[in-house]
């Protein structure tokens, strides 16, 4: 039996991951200058009651444009084979670029998508190989904004495993009576257990497989811009490794920009600092359209 969708105010379930949140029809057609659709791909165990505030938040920036939200366990981001990963965001695909190639469907959608955390960020790499399977290899994903909110961090799985472990922990904590600690060092366990089995078995990490899609030309063109949002006190994600990796995106050619917060905590920026927050969004956006 498949997974029924969770409640989610306001959106249409698409599948039990994926929602819809139309735009404004009052609002439509949508400006030149604003996305027609804003993908945000949420971070691992993210609900929709705390997913919709960001919702709300480019609901008033644009509110023209139409909203998919993609909800994830942090399980599934570690766990899920690709092929099975890529699969369910076929119907992300759909949604959004439901015109066959060659039809000039794709001119016509200005996307912007928000990644959340490691785990938004590896399905939103799924999307991105969801097009290519629908579409064709030789065309690379359509956006102008990929917005990198808390992600990524480091490739390197020893130096990551624990702080995976917390998020693991932080979203599965309720289902257990005994102390978090205890919760997170079961979480470590498991994931060295799962890491060294997919090593043995010639398997690569989903981590290094998002970042890996992310930084291929051929499937990311180097035409969209990047924007990285974050944070020192972040306690999953290490800031050094996060700008270590925007860096290394443009040495390869791709315009990234990136905004630091004082004081927020993972994918926290937005509650802290919301004027600052929607504010370098709203104004990247505003450069990435420019550019084209």
């Amino acid at each position: 039996m498949a997974p029924q969708p969770v409640p989610f105010p306001g959106f249409t379930p698409i599948t039990d991951r994926v929602y819809l949140r139309n735009g404004h029809e009052k609002a439509k057609p949508a400006p030149a200058n604003e996305p027609t659709t804003i993908l945000i791909s949420g971070w691992g165990d993210g609900t929709p009651k705390h997913v919709a505030k960001y919702s709300d938040g480019y609901h008033e920036l644009f509110p023209s444009a139409r909203i998919i939200v993609i909800l994830s366990k942090t399980f599934q981001a570690t766990n899920q084979p690709e092929e099975d990963r890529i699969q369910a965001m076929m119907p992300v695909v759909d949604t959004i670029f439901p015109t066959p190639t060659g039809d000039g469907g794709d001119d016509k959608e200005r996307l912007l998508v928000h990644a959340m955390s490691n785990t938004g960020a590896i399905f939103a790499a799924a999307v991105v190989m969801a097009y290519q399977r629908r579409h064709g290899d030789d065309k690379p994903f359509p956006h102008e904004l990929l917005v990198l909110d808390s992600t990524p961090g480091s490739l390197h799985f020893a130096s990551q495993a624990g702080r995976w472990a917390r998020a693991m922990a932080v979203g599965t904590a309720k289902f257990f009576p005994w102390p978090f600690v205890v919760t997170k060092g079961l979480w470590y366990v498991f994931l060295w257990g799962t890491y060294l089995w997919g090593v043995l078995r010639g398997l690569e990490p989903s981590g290094k497989w998002a970042n890996r899609v992310m930084t291929d030309k051929s499937r990311i063109t180097t035409e969209s811009r990047r924007l990285y949002l974050y944070s020192k006190e972040d306690e999953i994600i290490g800031y050094e490794d996060l700008e270590e990796n925007a860096a290394h995106v443009r040495s390869l050619g791709y315009t990234a920009d990136l905004e630091m917060f004082e004081g927020s905590a993972h994918v926290g920026h937005m509650r802290l600092h919301p004027e600052q927050y929607w504010n370098k969004i709203s104004s990247t956006w505003k450069l990435a359209i420019a550019e084209k």
